[in-house]
Order: structure tokens, then C-alpha cells, then sequence
């Protein structure tokens, strides 16, 4: 009974060591990531640019984004320097503030019930 168990936590162990290192990224994948993140980026401000430009979005909630999308590039940096490549969708599936619909960049978009009802 007592070389089951033995065997047991020796087999656990081998596999609590092995399982990290083998879900861990390699150098080029790490290279492959931060490039196509660095790409997303600038995609982004591209975007941005040609929505200014069509007017779109107003000068100054362009440079709000702008200083938003600086800081969270940065925060990205800073975290795969860290060793951590995954960033997912965030809160939520991605919708931004807890999923609730409002934009900051579009606030026609948010329709609190007390302004509905006034209009009644």
C-alpha cells in the first residue's frame, strides 16, 4: 500500500514539473508575439487617425485615445517583459466597462433609465 502512494506522488511530481515546461513559449514564439502585438498597436492608431480625419471622433477624444492606447501599450511591454504573452479579450468578452454598453468615445451610446423616463 505504502509504494502505491510513494509511486503516486512521485508520478505527481514528475508531472507538476514537466507541465509548466512544456506550455512554456519558446524564444521565437515570444519574437512572433510581441511583433504582432507591436502591429496591432499601430493598427489601432492608424484607425484612430483615419477617424479623426473623417470626422469621426473629435481632436480631443483622439488624443484621450491616443494617451489611453501609450498607456496600455506600455502596460503590455512591461508585462511581456514579465514573461506574460496573454492578453485576452478582458472583463467581460472585451465589451469595456463591466459589459454595460457605454463608450466614452461615444457617449450617444449610454441611455440612462432616468433620461428615459424624463422624456415620458
Amino acid at each position: 500500500m505504502k509504494k502505491g502512494v510513494l509511486i503516486a506522488l512521485v508520478v505527481a511530481l514528475v508531472l507538476a514539473i514537466m507541465v509548466p515546461a512544456a506550455l512554456a513559449l519558446t524564444d521565437v514564439q515570444k519574437e512572433e508575439l510581441e511583433a504582432l502585438y507591436e502591429k496591432q498597436h499601430q493598427l489601432r492608431q492608424e484607425i484612430l487617425d483615419k477617424q479623426e480625419e473623417a470626422g469621426l471622433v473629435n481632436p480631443e477624444d483622439a488624443d484621450l485615445a491616443r494617451e489611453r492606447m501609450d498607456q496600455s501599450w506600455e502596460y503590455r511591454q512591461e508585462r511581456m517583459n514579465e514573461g506574460d504573452y496573454n492578453f485576452g479579450p478582458g472583463r467581460r468578452g472585451g465589451r469595456g466597462y463591466g459589459g454595460g454598453g457605454y463608450c466614452p468615445m461615444h457617449p450617444q451610446t449610454q441611455q440612462p433609465a432616468a433620461q428615459e423616463t424624463a422624456a415620458l
